[in-house]
């Protein structure tokens, strides 16, 4: 099933590209609720909530004999910041090779067996196949609509999606200029159907987030998503889109134009 079963990005990535692609989190510009620390072995950004995925931790590049100190560096930061767990993100181009090893030999755990593929896509994906209204959030209401799509659509436990809601004024207030990332909405009708956010940077725009509610699967929600990600890319002057996605996802967004780039593993630390 190789070969020519999935179109490729017309537009070979650029270098810049595929770095943004694999980690995202070093170069898009954190929020006004957001803090962001190069602290040379990773990346690190803090965001509000408790949730592991609060603190989350890219761009690994670590010495061989120093791996067991700059964990501890990258820990200490964590805590510094009252986070009691970090989520990493470890691509192919981390350093050194075997680094997602050492670092599970020192107490990380894998988040799941599965990996995710870096998708890459640098041409428009077909419009005819969107079948669904997509409209930004531009207000708290239409912010807590969405919201409670992404509470369904990923089965958040109870004292998570009390989290969201405790949060959604302030993380609405902190997104509402629009100037670094955005909230899409698919309607069918009325009714709020799919999300996905959208954040900004000059390589084009990176999608996470994606969540449908389950009895609105498969019935293109999803791509009418990515295709009014890509009119925004194309607005904005940065015509690519790069997301992380599971093997559940990755089919469809690959029938939609999506290259594969690479993998990442994801890991979390819990002190």
């Amino acid at each position: 099933m190789a070969g020519g079963l999935y179109p490729r990005p017309v537009t070979p990535p650029t270098r810049e590209l595929l770095a943004f692609a694999e980690d995202p989190g070093a170069f898009l510009a954190p929020g006004p609720d957001e803090e962001r620390v190069d602290a040379g072995a990773a990346v690190v950004t803090v965001s509000p909530g408790r949730h592991f995925w609060s603190a989350r931790v890219c761009r690994v590049r670590m010495e061989p004999t120093r791996i067991e100190r700059d964990l501890g560096s990258i820990r200490s930061l964590v805590r510094s910041r009252g986070r009691g767990a970090s989520a990493w993100s470890v691509g192919l181009s981390a350093t050194p090779p075997d680094v997602v090893d050492r670092l599970l030999d020192l107490g990380l755990t894998a988040e799941s067996d599965a990996v995710s593929e870096i998708l890459v896509l640098t041409s428009a994906p077909p419009a005819s196949a969107a079948p669904f209204a997509v409209r930004p959030v531009t207000t708290e209401a239409g912010f807590a609509e969405a919201l409670e799509v992404s509470i369904a659509g990923f089965g958040f436990p109870p004292e998570d999606a009390e989290d969201e809601r405790s949060r959604a004024r302030a993380s609405f207030e902190a997104e509402r200029d629009g100037a670094r990332t955005i909230r899409l909405v698919a309607y069918d009708d009325a009714r709020p159907v799919a999300i996905v956010q959208a954040w900004f940077a000059e390589q084009g725009l990176y999608l996470g987030g994606g969540a449908t509610l389950p009895a609105d699967r498969r019935r293109g929600a999803m791509t009418s998503l990515v295709v009014g990600a890509w009119d925004e890319a194309v607005r904005r002057g940065t015509p690519a889109l790069v997301t992380h996605a599971g093997s559940m996802a990755a089919p469809a967004l690959r029938r939609l134009g999506f290259g594969p780039t690479g993998r990442i593993r994801h890991l979390i630390d819990r002190g």
